[in-house]
């Protein structure tokens, strides 16, 4: 059965709370307003925008002691072929200091600031030196299309395009399409590499510009296939292997996934299935499968990815995949939420008394007027 019911209530068990949401973009605003006005900074800075998983909305709920993290991209005009990744990056570490003493560290490719309550991970970048690109991209760099803190699944209006308003008030946007890709795919960002000392390709404005796409072309399930996908692979009965995790299992997902999606269950079901068949070539070839990035093709997205956690996860997925069938045919609400349940999670809830076509969960009236809190754990 589909259990659409029980599938909402699981969803909604795993996405990030409010709390954690409100979290995140207000310690991202801290830092990109503290970017704006720093006097050393500002004028190196073109734009700051949030992106990864939280803006791409496949992030899930963290547990335990982890704390949710956010990405936050530094668009810049350093000149990369005359400066070294290494003294692009020490240009930002006064302003670390200034504001996030004892908070920060260096990566190979960015800086990790670590607060109480939000991971904040900032990316340096630089825009490409051709002036025609530059004068393009710094204006769609500028616009409220890449400026917005909402998440692809927090505004389903959200377009690639200049053109792009935020709704208002409950009020439906102005429809607009993403802008034609000639029009900005050909012009990336620029890394920075430390451990490797230079600087390359990089186009994040395409991975959440393809995933909003994709979501939309799924009904909206994509996402929630993909924070699905993570779940079981963290909190489900199989053994998965630890990799891969994050941005690559995400990008598999998507790769594998057809448009046209018509539920969480089928869904599921169908990435699993794709997932075993697509790639069981590759296993018995013994090789991990090239997957191209989707704004710098050259990039192989599984490239780190070795060949004895593919094959283990290809085979985790295969067996998955066969309950997942089992408990999408089974016509009974109790056996077949059992069956979800033994790959997702005690998450998953079981149907009530009468049956899987309604949700189990019961509102309870609140005893007494919330209480907002303060902190100030974004210092």
């Amino acid at each position: 059965m589909e259990l659409k019911p029980q599938f909402s209530e699981f969803l909604a068990s795993i996405r990030p709370t409010e709390r954690q949401m409100e979290d995140w973009k207000a310690g991202a605003a801290t830092l990109r307003s503290r970017l704006d006005a720093d006097q050393d900074l500002s004028p190196i800075v073109t734009a700051t925008f949030l992106q990864g998983s939280v803006r791409r909305s496949t992030a899930i709920r963290p547990i335990g002691d982890k704390r949710p993290d956010v990405d936050i991209v530094v668009v810049t005009n350093i000149d990369y072929e005359n400066t070294t990744p290494q003294q692009a990056m020490d240009q930002f570490v006064p302003f670390l200091e200034r504001f996030y003493p004892d908070k920060w560290r260096p990566q190979g490719r960015s800086f990790g600031i670590e607060l109480s309550y939000v991971d904040l991970d900032l990316v340096i970048t630089a825009l490409p030196k051709d002036p025609e690109s530059r004068k393009v991209m710094e204006s769609l760099y500028r616009s409220k299309s890449v400026l917005t803190v909402e998440s692809v699944e927090e505004d389903p209006t959200w377009r690639l395009n200049e053109e792009w308003q935020p709704s208002r008030f409950g009020e439906t946007a102005s429809v607009v399409n993403d802008a034609a890709p000639s029009a900005w795919r050909p012009h990336p960002l620029f890394l920075p590499d430390r451990d490797l000392g230079q600087w390359g390709r990089t186009h994040p404005l395409a991975q959440i510009q393809w995933t909003a796409a994709k979501n939309r072309a799924c009904s909206g399930h994509y996402v929630n296939l993909v924070r699905a996908v993570k779940w079981m692979k963290q909190e489900g009965a199989e053994e998965f292997p630890k990799y891969p995790k994050g941005y690559p299992l995400e990008h598999m997902v998507g790769n594998v996934l057809e448009d046209g999606t018509a539920s969480m269950a089928t869904g599921l079901v169908d990435v699993l299935e794709s997932i075993r068949d697509t790639w069981a070539e590759a296993v018995q070839r013994d090789e991990v499968p090239n997957l191209p990035d989707h704004g710098v093709p050259e990039h192989d997205v599984l490239k780190r990815l070795s060949i004895e956690d593919f094959k283990a996860f290809h085979k985790a997925a295969s067996e998955v995949a066969v309950r997942a069938r089992e408990a999408l045919q089974c016509d009974d609400a109790a056996e077949s939420a059992d069956l979800w349940r033994s790959l997702l999670g005690s998450r998953f809830p079981l149907p009530g008394p009468r049956g899987g076509d309604r949700p189990t969960s019961i509102f309870n009236s609140p005893t007494k007027p919330a209480q907002p809190q303060t902190t100030g754990r974004f210092a």
